[in-house]
Protein backbone atom coordinates (compact mmCIF):
# COMPACT_ATOMS: atom_id res chain seq x y z
CA UNK A 1 0.00 0.00 0.00
CA UNK A 2 1.24 3.46 -1.27
CA UNK A 3 2.13 5.71 1.93
CA UNK A 4 0.07 9.32 1.45
CA UNK A 5 2.99 11.39 -0.82
CA UNK A 6 3.80 14.66 1.02
CA UNK A 7 2.79 17.17 -1.59
CA UNK A 8 5.96 18.97 -1.34
CA UNK A 9 8.40 19.71 -4.43
CA UNK A 10 12.05 20.33 -3.89
CA UNK A 11 11.55 23.84 -3.93
CA UNK A 12 8.96 24.57 -1.07
CA UNK A 13 11.74 22.01 0.84
CA UNK A 14 14.80 24.84 0.29
CA UNK A 15 12.25 27.79 0.64
CA UNK A 16 11.64 26.19 4.08
CA UNK A 17 15.05 25.31 5.20
CA UNK A 18 15.73 28.93 3.92
CA UNK A 19 13.54 30.62 5.94
CA UNK A 20 15.19 28.99 9.06
CA UNK A 21 18.75 29.44 8.01
CA UNK A 22 19.36 31.43 5.14
CA UNK A 23 22.85 29.13 4.77
CA UNK A 24 24.02 27.49 1.77
CA UNK A 25 25.68 24.33 2.58
CA UNK A 26 29.03 23.30 1.12
CA UNK A 27 28.59 19.85 1.47
CA UNK A 28 25.45 17.32 2.59
CA UNK A 29 25.32 13.96 4.66
CA UNK A 30 22.77 11.60 4.37
CA UNK A 31 23.04 8.88 6.98
CA UNK A 32 21.67 5.16 6.50
CA UNK A 33 20.65 2.67 9.33
CA UNK A 34 22.55 3.39 12.27
CA UNK A 35 25.26 5.97 11.12
CA UNK A 36 25.93 8.14 13.84
CA UNK A 37 28.63 10.84 12.39
CA UNK A 38 29.03 15.00 12.19
CA UNK A 39 27.17 15.00 16.25
CA UNK A 40 27.91 18.29 17.76
CA UNK A 41 28.16 20.53 14.61
CA UNK A 42 27.98 24.28 16.07
CA UNK A 43 25.40 27.26 15.72
CA UNK A 44 23.30 24.32 14.32
CA UNK A 45 19.77 24.39 13.32
CA UNK A 46 17.60 21.24 13.34
CA UNK A 47 14.70 20.66 11.59
CA UNK A 48 12.28 17.48 11.42
CA UNK A 49 11.81 16.08 8.36
CA UNK A 50 8.36 16.46 8.96
CA UNK A 51 8.53 19.91 9.48
CA UNK A 52 10.94 20.37 5.83
CA UNK A 53 9.55 17.17 3.61
CA UNK A 54 5.85 16.78 4.46
CA UNK A 55 6.85 13.42 6.17
CA UNK A 56 8.86 11.06 8.89
CA UNK A 57 10.78 8.22 8.15
CA UNK A 58 9.17 5.55 10.16
CA UNK A 59 12.63 2.70 10.22
CA UNK A 60 14.01 2.25 13.06
CA UNK A 61 17.63 4.28 13.24
CA UNK A 62 16.54 7.10 11.15
CA UNK A 63 15.81 9.79 13.60
CA UNK A 64 14.12 12.43 10.15
CA UNK A 65 16.70 15.56 11.15
CA UNK A 66 18.09 18.01 9.03
CA UNK A 67 20.66 19.86 10.97
CA UNK A 68 22.73 22.38 9.18
CA UNK A 69 25.86 23.93 11.58
CA UNK A 70 29.42 24.36 11.27
CA UNK A 71 32.60 21.60 11.90
CA UNK A 72 34.42 23.89 13.54
CA UNK A 73 33.29 27.14 15.33
CA UNK A 74 36.06 29.04 13.41
CA UNK A 75 33.97 28.01 10.12
CA UNK A 76 32.71 30.25 7.99
CA UNK A 77 31.27 27.57 5.78
CA UNK A 78 28.12 25.08 7.14
CA UNK A 79 27.12 21.50 6.24
CA UNK A 80 23.87 20.01 6.32
CA UNK A 81 23.58 16.24 7.91
CA UNK A 82 20.25 14.50 7.08
CA UNK A 83 19.57 11.75 9.43
CA UNK A 84 17.53 8.98 7.79
CA UNK A 85 15.70 8.76 4.77
CA UNK A 86 12.45 7.63 2.88
CA UNK A 87 12.68 3.73 1.06
CA UNK A 88 10.53 2.51 -1.63
CA UNK A 89 9.62 -0.75 1.00
CA UNK A 90 8.18 1.73 3.40
CA UNK A 91 5.36 2.13 0.27
CA UNK A 92 6.79 5.78 -0.52
CA UNK A 93 6.94 6.17 -4.11
CA UNK A 94 10.08 7.26 -6.66
CA UNK A 95 9.09 10.78 -6.30
CA UNK A 96 8.86 10.75 -2.53
CA UNK A 97 12.22 8.42 -2.09
CA UNK A 98 13.97 10.90 -4.29
CA UNK A 99 13.05 14.01 -2.68
CA UNK A 100 15.71 14.75 0.26
CA UNK A 101 18.34 14.45 -2.92
CA UNK A 102 16.13 16.66 -5.07
CA UNK A 103 16.25 18.99 -1.96
CA UNK A 104 19.81 19.16 -2.05
CA UNK A 105 20.17 19.50 -5.97
CA UNK A 106 17.60 22.65 -6.00
CA UNK A 107 19.66 23.79 -2.62
CA UNK A 108 22.61 24.12 -4.94
CA UNK A 109 24.76 22.21 -2.43
CA UNK A 110 27.96 21.36 -4.51
CA UNK A 111 28.73 18.10 -2.75
CA UNK A 112 26.78 15.20 -1.58
CA UNK A 113 27.91 11.62 0.62
CA UNK A 114 25.94 9.14 0.98
CA UNK A 115 25.46 6.19 3.80
CA UNK A 116 23.85 3.10 4.19
CA UNK A 117 23.68 -0.10 5.80
CA UNK A 118 24.63 -2.98 3.50
CA UNK A 119 25.45 -6.90 3.54
CA UNK A 120 28.63 -8.32 2.19
CA UNK A 121 28.88 -9.85 -0.88
CA UNK A 122 32.33 -10.19 -0.66
CA UNK A 123 33.59 -13.02 1.42
CA UNK A 124 36.93 -10.94 1.76
CA UNK A 125 35.07 -8.44 3.77
CA UNK A 126 34.11 -8.40 7.42
CA UNK A 127 30.89 -6.95 9.72
CA UNK A 128 31.93 -3.28 10.19
CA UNK A 129 34.25 -2.81 7.04
CA UNK A 130 33.56 0.62 5.06
CA UNK A 131 32.92 0.39 1.07
CA UNK A 132 33.55 3.07 -1.22
CA UNK A 133 30.93 2.78 -3.92
CA UNK A 134 33.17 2.73 -6.87
CA UNK A 135 30.39 1.42 -8.94
CA UNK A 136 26.40 0.54 -8.64
CA UNK A 137 23.82 -1.43 -9.88
CA UNK A 138 20.06 -0.23 -10.17
CA UNK A 139 17.70 -3.00 -9.00
CA UNK A 140 14.97 -1.40 -7.63
CA UNK A 141 14.40 1.05 -10.03
CA UNK A 142 10.60 1.21 -10.37
CA UNK A 143 11.12 1.40 -13.98
CA UNK A 144 12.08 -2.72 -13.84
CA UNK A 145 8.53 -3.60 -13.00
CA UNK A 146 7.77 -3.25 -16.88
CA UNK A 147 10.80 -3.81 -18.42
CA UNK A 148 11.74 -7.32 -16.42
CA UNK A 149 14.41 -8.66 -14.00
CA UNK A 150 16.05 -9.31 -16.97
CA UNK A 151 17.35 -6.29 -18.65
CA UNK A 152 18.08 -4.76 -14.59
CA UNK A 153 20.53 -8.30 -14.46
CA UNK A 154 21.87 -7.33 -18.30
CA UNK A 155 22.59 -3.75 -17.69
CA UNK A 156 26.36 -2.90 -15.92
CA UNK A 157 27.20 -1.50 -12.97
CA UNK A 158 27.21 2.39 -13.09
CA UNK A 159 30.29 3.59 -12.19
CA UNK A 160 31.17 5.78 -9.50
CA UNK A 161 34.58 7.70 -10.54
CA UNK A 162 34.54 11.30 -9.63
CA UNK A 163 36.83 13.81 -7.94
CA UNK A 164 34.67 13.30 -4.93
CA UNK A 165 34.86 9.28 -4.50
CA UNK A 166 38.44 9.57 -5.25
CA UNK A 167 39.07 12.00 -2.84
CA UNK A 168 37.25 9.16 -0.20
CA UNK A 169 39.53 6.42 -1.89
CA UNK A 170 42.72 8.77 -1.31
CA UNK A 171 41.65 9.63 2.25
CA UNK A 172 40.33 6.43 3.54
CA UNK A 173 43.70 5.16 2.17
CA UNK A 174 45.71 7.49 4.33
CA UNK A 175 43.70 7.11 7.81
CA UNK A 176 44.68 3.50 7.76
CA UNK A 177 48.13 4.19 7.27
CA UNK A 178 48.26 6.45 9.95
CA UNK A 179 46.29 5.32 12.44
CA UNK A 180 45.59 1.40 13.50
CA UNK A 181 41.78 1.93 14.50
CA UNK A 182 41.06 2.85 10.76
CA UNK A 183 40.99 -0.81 9.86
CA UNK A 184 38.38 -2.73 6.94
CA UNK A 185 38.32 -0.03 4.13
CA UNK A 186 37.17 -1.74 0.94
CA UNK A 187 36.24 -0.41 -2.20
CA UNK A 188 33.48 -2.00 -4.36
CA UNK A 189 30.30 -1.94 -6.42
CA UNK A 190 26.39 -1.99 -4.56
CA UNK A 191 23.75 -3.90 -5.81
CA UNK A 192 20.14 -1.88 -4.96
CA UNK A 193 17.06 -3.90 -4.27
CA UNK A 194 13.74 -3.25 -3.43
CA UNK A 195 13.61 -5.11 -0.44
CA UNK A 196 12.57 -5.13 2.74
CA UNK A 197 13.54 -8.77 3.42
CA UNK A 198 16.96 -10.17 2.95
CA UNK A 199 18.64 -12.00 0.07
CA UNK A 200 18.10 -15.74 -0.85
CA UNK A 201 21.16 -17.54 -0.97
CA UNK A 202 20.15 -17.84 -4.83
CA UNK A 203 19.67 -14.31 -5.04
CA UNK A 204 23.25 -13.50 -3.20
CA UNK A 205 25.09 -16.21 -5.61
CA UNK A 206 23.22 -13.96 -8.63
CA UNK A 207 24.73 -10.87 -7.27
CA UNK A 208 27.91 -12.33 -6.36
CA UNK A 209 28.36 -13.28 -10.05
CA UNK A 210 27.19 -10.03 -11.50
CA UNK A 211 30.53 -8.86 -9.38
CA UNK A 212 28.41 -7.24 -7.18
CA UNK A 213 30.77 -6.46 -3.42
CA UNK A 214 27.21 -5.41 -1.25
CA UNK A 215 23.63 -5.38 -1.50
CA UNK A 216 21.63 -2.97 0.51
CA UNK A 217 17.50 -1.41 -0.27
CA UNK A 218 18.81 2.34 -0.55
CA UNK A 219 21.07 4.89 -2.14
CA UNK A 220 20.87 4.14 -5.73
CA UNK A 221 18.10 7.01 -5.84
CA UNK A 222 20.32 9.50 -4.43
CA UNK A 223 22.72 8.34 -6.66
CA UNK A 224 20.42 8.28 -10.08
CA UNK A 225 18.71 11.57 -9.03
CA UNK A 226 22.49 13.49 -8.65
CA UNK A 227 23.56 11.86 -11.49
CA UNK A 228 22.21 14.24 -14.22
CA UNK A 229 23.16 17.68 -11.90
CA UNK A 230 26.04 19.78 -10.75
CA UNK A 231 25.89 17.99 -7.19
CA UNK A 232 28.97 15.53 -7.32
CA UNK A 233 27.90 12.40 -4.95
CA UNK A 234 29.59 9.35 -3.49
CA UNK A 235 28.67 6.63 -1.10
CA UNK A 236 29.87 4.55 1.59
CA UNK A 237 28.50 1.23 2.96
CA UNK A 238 28.48 -0.01 6.45
CA UNK A 239 29.08 -3.56 5.97
CA UNK A 240 26.44 -4.96 8.94
CA UNK A 241 26.89 -8.13 7.87
CA UNK A 242 28.80 -10.96 5.33
CA UNK A 243 26.62 -13.57 3.48
CA UNK A 244 27.53 -17.14 4.66
CA UNK A 245 25.93 -20.73 3.78
CA UNK A 246 27.16 -21.71 7.40
CA UNK A 247 26.60 -18.26 9.37
CA UNK A 248 22.20 -17.72 10.47
CA UNK A 249 21.67 -13.99 9.50
CA UNK A 250 20.47 -11.89 12.13
CA UNK A 251 17.70 -9.04 11.96
CA UNK A 252 17.25 -5.23 11.63
CA UNK A 253 18.54 -4.88 15.46
CA UNK A 254 21.88 -6.58 14.38
CA UNK A 255 22.59 -3.97 11.50
CA UNK A 256 21.83 -0.83 13.97
CA UNK A 257 24.85 -2.90 16.70
CA UNK A 258 27.17 -3.14 13.44
CA UNK A 259 26.18 0.65 12.12
CA UNK A 260 26.96 1.85 15.56
CA UNK A 261 30.63 0.16 15.85
CA UNK A 262 31.60 1.63 12.51
CA UNK A 263 30.35 5.18 12.91
CA UNK A 264 33.00 5.77 14.54
CA UNK A 265 36.01 5.27 11.71
CA UNK A 266 33.69 6.59 9.24
CA UNK A 267 33.09 10.37 11.28
CA UNK A 268 37.15 10.24 10.99
CA UNK A 269 36.78 9.34 7.29
CA UNK A 270 33.93 12.32 6.69
CA UNK A 271 35.45 14.97 8.86
CA UNK A 272 39.23 14.23 7.15
CA UNK A 273 37.01 14.41 3.70
CA UNK A 274 34.93 17.95 4.30
CA UNK A 275 37.87 19.37 5.55
CA UNK A 276 39.50 18.69 2.34
CA UNK A 277 36.81 20.45 0.27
Amino acid sequence: MLKEASGRTAAQAVAHIQGLTGLKPYAAVVLGSGVSVLEGLHDAVVMSFKDVFGMAPGVAGHSGTLTVGRLNPTDERCIAVLRGRFHLYEGYDWQDVTLAARTIVEWGVPNLLLTNAAGGLNQNFSVGDLMILTGYRDHLNPKWKELGLIPAVQAPATALDNSLTQLLIATGKRLAAEDKTMVGMQTGVYAGLLGPSYETMAEVEMLRKLKADAVGMSTVPELLTCGDSATMAAAVSVITNVWSKDVAMGGHEEVLEASRGASKRLDKLFRAVLALL
